[in-house]
This record gives structure tokens, sequence and C-alpha cells, in this order.
């Protein structure tokens, strides 16, 4: 089971009362014209990633940064965000030093939840919701999980709120529908070590096919939706032979040594986890093989990588059935692997490249800007407009996390555990 669902600090009872906050725009003119006024209401989807997550954390300061929030600043359209209160849902993980080694702590303190709870949000995404929880999972009226309070904190207000994402969404009647699902059901494996326990293809599917059906038939939507990267090349896994090299470097042991010892090699993926295990122990004195639940093998990677193709085609086909855009993010991603030039510097998806957060899994804000374009290109070719595109070098001029750059050599962070997703 995921560290999401079972583990989440920082988040406490008091999250009863809580609350969101209005995004600025022109606000919508009352009109639910999915054609002649395609903004009048736009709903979002989705998993962390729509949801603004950022360094492991839901956090109100954060959330105005994801691509959600910037797409309605440039299309001028108002969003309601489920912000949450300092140090956010989990507390927010922090850069105290870059470096290298990189020093990385959880702010202290406890969130008292969202800003405020009278208000509808119309970003309705959920941290650590896979694609079956967008249609089915509901608030619980007691929460005892950390995954439940996450939904009870998006979807449980104002009071009384008991709908799924897709139920709410086809209440708030949307102009335009953005999508981005599925991330979780491949995420999974990289937490947990084994491409098994992501979602079978056939219940993906399902799921997917019922998600797009429903908003093609019980709504007058636009429908706009992104596929899914490949998650074996985010900065929280890392190339086994960087792991190698670094211990050998610290232990002045062979490199074919260390090698047997961690039982990895070559084209293995170690998560961050592993690595924040393996600096327990050599802190301790004493190398020991990494636990399974830490490393994708080289066959491993390959599986991940094919389930997530074949993700990929259930959602272009079904999202061609309806007549929805999909945004491919998957090509996006891959793209990014050769390093991106914002304001002539090059932010790459090294860990603190720039161009991703502190829980390796989730963008910076440029790397959240760089996504919003991508969306407001497919708007702009879907529905014939020419809606500005965010200016991802004034993003990255603020970006504490542009050009620190550290080589993922010295990715070494301290023992916590990360929160993801």
């Amino acid at each position: 089971m995921s560290p999401l669902r079972t583990s989440w600090r920082g988040i406490s009872a008091s999250l009863l009362f809580l609350s969101t906050v209005l995004v600025n725009g022109c606000g919508s003119d009352g009109s639910s014209s999915s054609t002649s006024k395609p903004f009048a209401s736009v709903v979002f989807l989705g998993d962390s990633l729509t949801a603004g997550y950022q360094n492991g954390s839901l956090l109100d300061s954060q959330q105005k940064n994801g691509y959600a929030a910037l797409i309605a600043t440039q299309a001028n359209f108002s969003l309601t965000l489920p912000l949450i209160a300092p140090p956010g849902a989990p507390a927010v993980l922090q850069l105290v030093k870059a470096g290298p080694p990189p020093v990385i702590v959880t702010a202290s303190g406890t969130t008292t939840g969202r800003d405020n709870p009278t208000e509808q949000p119309t970003d309705l995404a959920v941290p650590g919701h896979l694609l079956h929880d967008i249609l089915n999972t509901t608030p619980s009226a007691v929460a005892t999980t950390g995954q439940q309070q996450m939904t009870n904190l998006v979807l449980a207000f104002p009071a009384g709120n008991t709908k799924s994402q897709l139920d709410e969404a086809i209440a708030l009647k949307p102009s335009t529908v953005i999508v981005w699902a599925g991330n979780n059901d491949a995420l999974i494996a990289d937490e947990e070590g084994t491409p098994s326990v992501m979602t079978s293809l056939a219940s993906f599917t399902t799921d997917f096919t019922q998600l797009m059906t429903t908003l093609k038939s019980k709504t007058s939507a636009n429908l706009v939706v992104a596929n899914i990267p490949d998650v074996t090349a985010v900065p929280y896994m890392v190339p086994a032979n960087t792991v190698i090299a670094q211990v050998s470097a610290l232990t002045s042991l062979p490199a074919s040594t260390v090698a047997a010892i961690l039982g990895i090699q070559n084209g293995d993926l170690v998560n961050l986890d592993g690595v924040q295990a393996l600096q327990a122990s050599a802190a301790a004195g004493k190398l020991t093989k990494l636990a399974d639940n830490y490393v994708l093998t080289a066959s491993e990677v390959v599986t991940v990588q094919a389930a997530v193709n074949s993700y990929n085609q259930v959602i272009q086909q079904q999202a061609q059935a309806v007549g929805a855009t999909v945004v491919d993010m998957h090509a996006y991603f891959a793209s990014m692997q050769a390093g991106v030039t914002v304001n002539g510097k090059t932010a790459t998806t090294a860990f603190l490249g720039g161009l991703f957060g502190l829980d390796g899994i989730h963008p910076s804000n440029t790397g959240y800007a760089l996504l919003a374009n991508q969306f407001l290109s497919a708007l702009n070719a879907k529905l014939s407009l020419a809606i500005p595109l965010v200016n991802v070098d004034g993003i990255a001029t603020k970006d504490p996390l542009v050009g620190l750059n550290i080589p993922a050599v010295k990715q070494a962070v301290p023992a916590i555990h990360l929160p993801l997703r």
C-alpha cells in the first residue's frame, strides 16, 4: 500500500473545519454554452498533478502555481481551488541547504485545513486518487486514513458534499472539463518497487471508458484529456549506476562489490525511499541489500513502461470516441529529458534540476508553467482561440528551484518518508 494512503503526517482531526479560495479571473457570465462561451464553467478532474501538489504537500501558496491556476489566469476565467493552510497537507518539504548533498526537512506544525470552507471547488483533483477513485470515491463521515482525510479536504466542502469527483463535476454543469487521470495507477509501481501493483489494463479500460462516456452523456462540455508520462523517468527514481557510484566513492569499495552488496545492477532504478534507507544503513556502518520495494529491476522498468503505453492507448481511443482532445504529456515529458532553456539556463529533470520539486515526483513552479502551456496550446487548437501562453521565463525568475541543477549523483536526502502523489 502506498505511503500516501497509510501515513500522512500533519493532517489532524481539525480538518473538519476547512475551505477554498477563488483564483482571480474575470469570472464567468453565467452561460453554460460549451461552444460560444467555453470558459463559463471550467472543471478540473485528476490527482496531485492537477491539484497543484508540490514539494510533498498540498499547500495554498503552491496550489496557486499549479497548471490549473495558471490556465485560469491566462484564459481569464474563475477557478476555485481547495486551498490548504500552512504548513500544508502533509507538511511541506523545505530545502535548507542546496549542498551537495542537499538538506531537506519537513516543515513543523499541523495545518488547520482549508482556508475557506464555504466555497465550492472547481478544481476537484484529489492527491492520491487512482482513476477508479475519480469515479467512485466520496468523502467519508469518519476519515480514519490519510487518503480519506485528503479526499475530505477537497470534496467534503461546502459542508454536506458527498459526491465523487465525477459526480461533482456533472453537478457543476461545466462548459469545459480538463482531465488528467491515471498517473497514480502507474506511479504506484515506483513506490512499491514492483509493476504487479499497477491497475490492470482491463480495469483501467473499464474505468476510463466510463469516465469519458459519462462526461459525454451527462454534460455538454468541451473535453480535454492528458495522457500519462513515463513514471520511471522522474527524479524520484535514481539509476542504480548512480547509487553504486555514489556509495563506491563514499566507501572506497569497488563498484562491483557495492553492486553485489546492494543487490542492484546497471539498468535498475532505486526510489528515493531506498536512497534514504541506504543512508541509514551506511550511517550505522553497515551496507545491506536493498529491499525489493525500493528497487525496480531493469526488466520491471520495461514492464512498467509497457503498461503505461497500454494505458495511453486506452486514453487515446476512448477520448477520440467522445471527441475529446488529448494532450500528449507522455511525449512532452520525454522531450524534457533533454533539458529546457529558461532565462538562458538549462533546467533539467534531474533531482533539483529545476523542473521538479523536492519530492522528486511533482513539478516545480517552472515545471507546472511548462505543463500549463501544453494544455493552453491544446485549448487554442480545439476552440480556435489565441489564449496567450504562460511567461515561463518570468515564473522561472522567481522559482527558487531553478538554477540549482544539483547532479543526480549527489541526491542525498535526510531519512524522512516522502509523501507522494
